[in-house]
């Protein structure tokens, strides 16, 4: 068994999927997906590859929790605000039972 910790465990499997969520929302809202894949720090390649795998996204848009965490995550960064990274800390945290992953200890 490796160890992990909770946050290296989440980086390769819901991490991305929570990018391409708030990456799509702000697609949604009319951001050309290239100015959209700077600001997330995901390529635009990546988002095309995981935006198709509608099992896994679905999963956190369908949560009412999580969908409107994204939600605001995605209306700070529309109006210029700073998204404090306790707020991704926190999204990540709720999100990761819905992968199967254990709950985070920090959150």
């Amino acid at each position: 068994m490796k160890w992990e910790t909770p946050c290296e465990q989440a980086f390769s499997t819901v991490v991305p999927y929570l990018r391409v969520a708030i990456m799509r929302k702000l697609v949604e809202r009319k951001i050309p997906v290239k100015k959209a894949s700077r600001i997330i720090g995901l390529s635009a390649t990546s988002y095309e590859k995981r935006v198709k795998d509608e099992q896994r996204l679905n999963l956190l848009i369908k949560d009412p929790d999580i969908s409107d965490m994204i939600e605001g995550i995605v209306s700070r960064i529309m109006s210029g605000e700073k998204v404090e990274e306790t707020s991704f800390c926190l999204l990540c945290s709720r999100s990761r039972k819905l992968f199967g992953l254990p709950p985070c200890t920090l959150y």
